[in-house]
């Protein structure tokens, strides 16, 4: 059985004080949560004080950067290797729609990242999703993931995570439904490893995270602005954590 996950992306939000108080109240509030993997993806720069938070004898929280570079050292003012990441951190996501929009990340690099991700111990968190939904959305993201993908092995495939995040579907008056979203994970699964955890992001909230745990497709979510309030994130690990036991 995959492993369910919940993710929470910080992006660039968080002072010192903010970051050390946030991971403290979702670290004790998840202390008794044990049959889902929940991650926290804070800042760069507050990964090793948060690391020091939530290593503390709780196994099922882990932490993620937010973004690598593809080389592990050399001239690149600003940037973070995952041979860096590693020392704090266990996973990273990769290929954020932010990252591909604002920043020109195409397929090749999200690739390169993944390779670097993997060769460095880390699990990757592969981000796929397509700007506007249309009758060859499905085609447009498989094309996507193997791009992503490229020169990854049968093996490592069991190693990444896959988060699908339909870019069209934040903070839209439609957003995208759960039976939708399960169909184009279905698409995606026949690329990946059975045990390969696909997970949905998307403006989740404690309002529709019920109806995309209802779907066995689904393993989890990616949440961006409700992982900034602690207990809001607490409560959608506990929804995640208990609807996922009882199927």
């Amino acid at each position: 059985m995959r492993r369910p996950l919940i993710i929470g992306n910080w992006k660039m939000n968080t002072n010192i004080s903010d970051a050390v108080v946030l991971a403290t109240v979702i670290r004790d509030g998840v202390e008794d949560i044990s049959n889902v993997e929940i991650v926290i993806c804070p800042p760069a720069i507050w990964l090793t004080e948060v690391s020091e938070i939530i290593h503390k004898n709780i196994g099922h929280l882990g932490l993620g950067a937010q973004n690598i570079h593809y080389l592990t050292d050399g001239s690149y003012t600003g940037e973070v290797s995952a041979t860096m990441v590693r020392d704090v951190a266990k996973y990273v996501i990769i290929g954020h729609s932010e990252r591909r929009n604002s920043f020109a990340e195409t397929n090749g690099i999200v690739a390169r990242k993944v390779a670097a991700a993997l060769d460095a111990g880390l699990v990757p968190i592969v981000c796929v999703g397509e700007k506007k939904k249309s009758e060859k959305s499905a085609v447009e993201i498989v094309k996507q993931l193997k791009e992503s993908l490229v020169g990854i092995n049968k093996n490592e495939l069991e190693q990444i995570v896959v988060a699908y995040e339909p870019v069209w579907a934040v903070g839209a008056d439609e957003p995208a439904t759960p039976e939708y979203s399960a169909q184009i994970i279905n698409q995606l699964r026949a690329i990946v490893s059975p045990q390969t955890p696909i997970i949905y992001g998307g403006d989740v909230s404690s309002g529709n995270i019920y109806s995309f745990m209802q779907r066995p497709e689904i393993d989890g979510v990616l949440v961006g602005r409700e992982s900034l309030n602690g207990q809001n994130f607490i409560k959608l690990c506990r929804i995640v954590a208990e609807y996922k036991k009882i199927i």
